[in-house]
Parts: structure tokens; C-alpha cells; sequence
């Protein structure tokens, strides 16, 4: 498979409600700078990237704007506004690439925007996961045992530990993969893109992740970003 541009979609279109916040999650200090400055200095420090794409929740869209230009992130080159739904904010980034003539070898990596922990290894990998098999997936093992649970009250059945593993992002895909993935499964919920490649019957790669991989979703989880910045520092 030929190597085409490098593009990365970063979502931060949450509204901060989870986290409890009084403002879009994106805002929330981590350290001296909010978390949208902190991932996308962090995505645009990665070699294998060769321009992003920000999608902002609607109302905050000129405050992102304003950030990324006081901080000089060059590697972006457009902000969009978000849909309703994650899914949706990925979708409408990606009509946005079509729209631009982003060619239909590109590599587009959708990345979440509430994990600012980036590891430039695992971006390379995702990369070249997708270069070789079309599309790539980054998970972890799981630790604990899992069960499933039909309604909620009682256990249907325990699954094999050593074949269940936790999906995070960067996940990334071939661009004419995943467009024709999220147009043609538009009206399904999913809760990541990866998926609805799989319902296409195409083969994912899986991408070895990390526990520091974190994702921000509530105050409890910036002690788990302080822990990771003092021990990379």
C-alpha cells in the first residue's frame, strides 16, 4: 500500500459535563495550559503527522481558535465545529477532508482530544498499521476478569481475559476507508470508529497501547496525567 499524507483529526467536542466542569472540557488546566493546548502540542511534536484537524464544540469554537494562535500550534490547519454525538464530529471532519480534496490514499488518524498523555511511538505505529492493512486500532490488555451481564442484575457469561482488550485512540485508517465507513453507518451508534470499519467486514490491525494512555473524563483523572508528566519530565 502506497504512503500517502499523514492527517490527524483531533475530537474536542465534549461539553465538560461528565467532568463536572462549567465549561467545555477542553479548558480544564492541566498543569499551566489547558488540555487542548497540551494534546495538540503533544500530536503536533509526532513526526509521522503531517497536518490536523481540530473539531471544537460548537460554541467554543473562537476560543479554540484564539488558543491554538496564541500558542503557534502550525500543524493545524483548520477548526470545525462539532456534531452532536462523537460519531457525528468525526463524520462531519471527515466530509470536511472530502470536500478539501484530501486524496483518497491519506491516512487519517482520530485521535480523542481528552488524552493528552501522546506517545509519538504509538502514533508511528498506528501509522504503519494502517500503511500495510488499511486500518489500525489501538487497545490494551485487560487486567481484570470480564463478564457480561444481559440485564444488568445477574452474570451470562464470563469471556476469556487473554482475548478482551480496552480500546483507547489514536486509531487510524486508510481515508477511503473510514469516509465510506461513517457514510454508510452513519444511523448506527457506536462509540468508535474502528467499529464501524469492522461492520464492513475489512481487517483491523491492533496496535499495542499503554496504561498511560489516559483518558480525562473526570477530576479523579488528572492526578493520573500529573503522575505520567512527572514521571516523563
Amino acid at each position: 500500500m502506497g504512503i500517502g499524507k499523514h492527517i490527524c483529526i483531533a475530537l474536542f467536542g465534549g461539553t465538560g459535563e461528565r467532568f463536572g466542569a462549567p465549561y467545555p472540557k477542553q479548558f480544564v488546566k492541566l498543569g499551566d495550559d489547558p488540555m487542548l493546548i497540551v494534546t495538540l502540542r503533544g500530536l503536533s511534536k509526532c513526526v509521522d503527522i503531517d497536518e490536523i484537524y481540530v473539531v471544537a464544540e460548537p460554541s467554543s469554537r473562537n476560543d479554540v481558535y484564539n488558543l491554538i494562535l496564541a500558542n503557534q500550534i502550525k500543524k493545524v490547519k483548520a477548526i470545525m465545529r462539532g456534531g452532536a454525538t462523537r460519531q457525528e464530529s468525526a463524520r462531519l471532519a471527515l466530509e470536511f477532508l472530502k470536500k478539501s480534496g484530501t486524496p483518497a490514499d491519506a491516512i487519517v488518524m482520530i485521535a480523542d482530544g481528552d488524552r493528552p498523555c501522546v506517545d509519538p511511538e504509538i502514533v508511528h505505529r498506528c501509522f504503519l498499521a494502517a500503511e500495510q492493512v488499511g486500518a489500525s486500532v489501538t487497545a490494551i490488555p485487560m487486567v481484570d476478569s470480564v463478564l457480561v451481564s444481559r440485564d444488568g442484575k445477574t452474570v451470562s457469561d464470563y469471556l476469556k481475559r487473554e482475548q478482551v482488550f480496552a480500546v483507547q485512540t489514536p486509531q487510524t485508517f486508510l481515508f477511503s476507508l473510514i469516509y465510506k465507513a461513517h457514510k454508510k453507518y452513519q444511523n448506527v451508534k457506536v462509540t468508535d470508529d474502528a467499529s464501524l470499519v469492522k461492520m464492513l467486514g475489512k481487517e483491523i490491525a491492533l496496535v499495542m497501547g499503554s496504561k498511560d494512555n489516559i483518558k480525562i473524563t473526570v477530576p479523579d483523572d488528572l492526578a493520573a496525567y500529573l503522575s505520567w508528566k512527572n514521571k516523563t519530565n
